[in-house]
């Protein structure tokens, strides 16, 4: 249950600090609380949510197959789009089995090498489901489905997709709700229930023994997701097709769908701090924090709002962007620095110096 305390005076306010509520409260949060937040309102609904989607871009790749259209293949478009938007979003607290059981490479590798993925496509005799399980990791997941659904030029056409592109796209959308249900299984059914090592950290779980442990290894996904995108070393989601200027080193070329990805990425990583999804918020660390230090909470929502205003200021696409809105991606990429380098140093000092069980 939530512990509602009347903020008596300023005075409490600067030693205890404070959210305030327009009744003049303060909601005070439990660590409990905001795990079990973390895990029922947040991470289970969004990976049931992306079990849906993969769901519908396997039932839309089916019908494509089946009646080649291109109402039937914008269809198929829309529902790559609307579980990318998930997917990216879930990254936001990219850590357990998505992370462990290699659900994220297996289904989300990029660049691809579109010669590499026309030469599989004309000289394999069978790309089932079983094929594509056994392939390197970039001719699996989201972007080689995408090079077909799109084309190399992004004009692909119903009647432009051939025989053995159509067995590959349907064992791709297969093998990608294949490895989206396992992801979900292991977070949410015995077997594997993930969410038990949160729920139960500090008092009987076997990977996370003390509460610090678990917010340590939330903030940490948080952290490493900003710094994905935002980092300014090889291996940056934005940096390494800035520095290259290869527009076919971005993380979603054909679709041309990447500062979609990216900023559904830190908005993720923002809900995953504010225990926030689909107009449901519950106990989050940023209630956690603000009892202590009020000020560092409002850094955080500020350096977040500023790194996803960043990114929405680049406009157009993003494979556009690399040459004409390059002051822009460095002004991003700065922003998100700056939120990464908060979370890794001030965040999780609080957390060190805070939460002791």
């Amino acid at each position: 249950m939530k512990k509602i305390t009347i903020a008596l005076t300023c005075v409490a306010a600067l030693f205890y600090g404070c959210h305030k509520t327009n009744n003049n409260t303060t909601t005070k949060v439990t660590e409990d609380q905001v795990l079990s937040d973390f895990v029922q309102k947040l991470a289970l609904p969004q990976y049931q949510n992306l079990q849906a989607k993969a769901t519908a871009l396997n039932s839309a790749v089916t019908a494509l197959n089946t009646t080649p259209t291109d109402a039937n293949l914008a269809n198929a478009r829309q529902a790559w789009r609307d579980i990318r938007t998930s997917w990216e979003t879930c990254e936001g607290f990219l850590f357990g089995p998505v992370e462990d059981n290699n659900y994220d490479p297996n289904t989300d590798t990029w660049p691809v090498d579109y010669h590499e993925l026309d030469s599989l496509i004309s000289n394999s005799p069978s790309l089932n489901v079983g094929t594509v399980q056994t392939l390197i990791q970039s001719l699996r997941g989201y972007h080689p489905l995408e090079f077909i659904l799109w084309g190399q030029s992004g004009a692909a056409t119903a009647d432009s997709i051939t025989a053995n592109q159509k067995q590959y796209m349907l064992a791709l959308s297969q093998d990608i709700l294949n490895n989206i249900d396992s992801l979900n299984t292991s977070w949410a059914t015995t077997g594997g229930d993930f969410q038990q090592q949160i729920l139960q950290a500090g008092s009987g779980a076997t990977r996370y023994t003390t509460h610090q442990q678990a917010f340590l290894a939330i903030i940490g996904s948080i952290s490493d997701i900003c710094n994905e995108v935002g980092q300014q070393t090889s291996g940056g989601k934005i940096y390494d097709p800035f520095t290259s200027r290869d527009s076919f080193q971005t993380e979603s070329p054909f679709s041309h769908n990447s500062l979609i990805d990216f900023r559904n990425n830190i908005i993720g990583a923002q809900n995953a701090y504010l225990c926030t999804f689909n107009g449901v918020t519950g106990a989050s660390i940023s209630n956690l924090v603000s009892q202590n230090n009020i000020s560092l909470d409002n850094t955080i929502k500020t350096q977040f709002t500023a790194a996803i205003n960043a990114l929405s200021n680049v406009t157009g696409t993003f494979e556009t962007a690399i040459f004409t809105q390059r002051t822009q991606l460095q002004s991003a990429m700065t922003a998100l620095n700056t939120i990464q380098a908060t979370l890794d140093g001030d965040l999780k000092t609080y957390i060190q110096t805070y939460v002791k069980d």
